[in-house]
């Protein structure tokens, strides 16, 4: 009984920890997304129509915050001054919120 009993166990665990996990991973990855699209359309009404200003929401993990991402294009860093408070706003209590601007571009010399 206890040699049909114990790989039954083990095959059951490899297949169902995986499982869950992928799950769970899912569900923080859904409700990352919903959160970039509530800060998405917060942004937009304040700056009253689409922008320059992209938003990347990371969900928290066991070991790492969530964290809420503004890009700006190098030259527009005023966007996200504008808007930072109402990210803020919404964001949950255990995110960050990180600012990335934009680099302006480098112009090469021409070779001879």
């Amino acid at each position: 009984m206890l040699t049909m009993l114990l790989p039954t166990i083990l095959l059951l665990a490899l297949v169902v920890s995986p499982l869950a996990w992928r799950i769970r991973a899912d569900r923080r990855r859904d409700r990352a997304d919903i959160l970039r699209a509530d800060i998405h359309s917060a942004i937009n009404r304040r700056l009253h129509g689409e922008s320059l200003l992209t938003v990347e929401v990371v969900p928290k993990t066991l070991w790492h915050p969530g964290r809420v991402v503004l890009w700006t294009p190098a030259g527009h860093e005023d966007l996200a001054e504008t808007v930072w408070r109402d990210v803020a706003a919404r964001m949950p209590v255990d995110y960050e919120l990180v600012v990335r601007p934009g680099h302006a571009e480098v112009q090469l010399g021409r070779a001879a």
